[in-house]
């Protein structure tokens, strides 16, 4: 029998039959704390049941502590937060103290992916895991002392390099990973873990999250799990692939919490989060009618969104467990023009087809220092006409030079409103105004096209 972890998270139950949660993220500078608060508190309002915040340094802890303090003076207090942390450990350690959540990212807690191929005997592999148990210790000790729980934060584009070499870059590797904390978590009986396996790729996101969750299963103990899709992007796109992900995955019965991640500003996330929940209540997959590989999918849904929520969600479920050739929509309330728009969307979102560009951006944090959100507009615009192309807007390099090595070429946040231009996992520029840097890829593209 399956035991399944269920706790509290601050006020909020999450894993075993509890509801789902929808939680979003700040990408203010968390040392402004006027501002977070701010934003956290228009987060909340438009639905966010957990927000979290990035901490890149321990300069950041103490505005934390103050961004917390004031909103619980304002009457937001129920609102659990979680402080998102890379690369140190003493942060994560600062801020468990009294945090409701932290996440960490197994790739670089104590790990580093710069891209070699490292040839580990089996014992410089374990002892390069036993190295990172140790680390880990007094992090599961303070959060036990405190009550503070953790998620496991995989990202298929900042797997270490211990992993990538052993494994491939692949959905099993993120599995191997997670499967390693879990490992040292229960080493140290510490069992408050949420575990979230994301991707920009739709296809990679759902298989690691299923994988992980049947490796759970046979080990007889499953912990809660967060479902995105990282990079999604903004408008139609953004939201149809994370309807897709997010979507089929909820149809098998998988997943706690949520996050749709939007290069847009962050209320707008939880909104079509919960929609996205409702909207798949009483999706019936069971019957869907596949005919020669196409999906012919009824739904005479007046609300756009709660249609293609449920249209995408009920082809990522139908592309993962059959295979799909191509998907023919049908709904009374929409043009033909429209319904063909959103074939060709949701399509490319689950990679059935590709026929567009592809675009992929992070939402941003507080470590983004230029406007994103209107640099990946402009991008988008200026590059659309390039079908099968696939182009990274990052907002740092925590995972900026990972989630676009798959992508032909991108531009990655440096520092001071500065990009710089990547083509594939190659830095190919200084840093240089968006302006310029969209001049310098445009340029790049137009050589390797010719």
């Amino acid at each position: 029998m399956n035991s399944k972890r269920q706790f509290q998270i601050g006020n909020v139950t999450i894993g075993g039959d509890a509801p789902v949660v929808v939680q979003s993220m700040t990408n203010t500078d968390t040392a402004n704390v006027t501002a977070t608060v701010a934003q956290c508190k228009r987060m909340i309002d438009s639905g966010a049941q957990m927000v979290r915040l990035t901490v890149p340094s321990l300069h950041e802890v103490e505005p934390l502590k103050a961004i917390q303090k004031q909103l619980k003076s304002d009457g937001y207090g129920n609102i659990p937060l979680i402080a998102d942390v890379h690369f140190n450990p003493k942060v994560a350690e600062a801020v468990a103290t009294f945090m409701d959540k932290v996440r960490v990212n197994p790739g670089n807690f104590t790990d580093k992916r710069n891209f070699s191929q490292l040839d580990l005997s089996d014992s410089e592999y374990a002892a390069q895991v036993e190295r990172m148990a140790l680390r880990a210790k007094p992090l599961f000790e303070i959060c036990k002392q405190h009550g503070t729980a953790v998620r496991l934060g995989i990202n298929h584009g900042s797997l270490c390099d211990r992993i990538v070499s052993r494994y491939g870059n692949t959905p099993e590797a993120m599995v191997q990973s997670a499967l390693e904390w879990l490992e040292i978590c229960e080493q140290y009986d510490f069992h408050k873990v949420v575990i979230s396996m994301k991707s920009s790729n739709v296809l990679t996101m759902m298989t690691a999250t299923k994988l992980l969750n049947d490796s759970m299963l046979k080990r007889g103990v499953s912990y809660p799990l967060h479902l995105g899709v990282t990079e999604a992007g903004n408008d139609r796109e953004g939201r149809v692939k994370s309807a897709a992900g997010i979507g089929a995955l909820l149809l098998m019965g998988v997943g706690d919490t949520i996050r749709v991640s939007l290069t847009e500003p962050p209320e707008n996330e939880s909104p079509f989060g919960r929609m996205l929940v409702q909207s798949i209540e009483n999706l019936n997959v069971d019957n869907l009618n596949i005919q020669d590989g196409t999906l012919i999918f009824e739904d005479d849904s007046e609300d756009e969104e709660r249609w293609y929520c449920r249209t995408a969600a009920a082809t990522g479920y139908a592309h993962f467990q059959h295979g799909l050739k191509n998907i023919q929509l049908c709904n009374p309330h929409f043009s033909a023009s429209k319904i063909a728009d959103y074939e060709s969307l949701i399509m490319q979102a689950c990679r059935i087809k590709i026929l567009n560009t592809e675009f992929v951006a992070c939402p941003s944090c507080g470590r983004t220092q230029y406007d994103i959100q209107s640099v990946f507009s402009a991008v988008k615009q200026r590059f659309a006409g390039y079908p099968g192309l696939k182009i990274g807007v990052m907002g740092c390099i925590v995972n900026g030079p990972g989630e676009m090595a798959d992508a032909d070429y991108g531009l990655v946040g440096a520092s001071n409103g500065l990009v710089c231009v990547y083509e594939g996992k190659k830095r190919v520029s200084e840093p240089m105004l968006p302006e310029k840097a969209m001049d310098v890829l445009e340029q790049l593209i137009m050589n390797n096209v010719q």
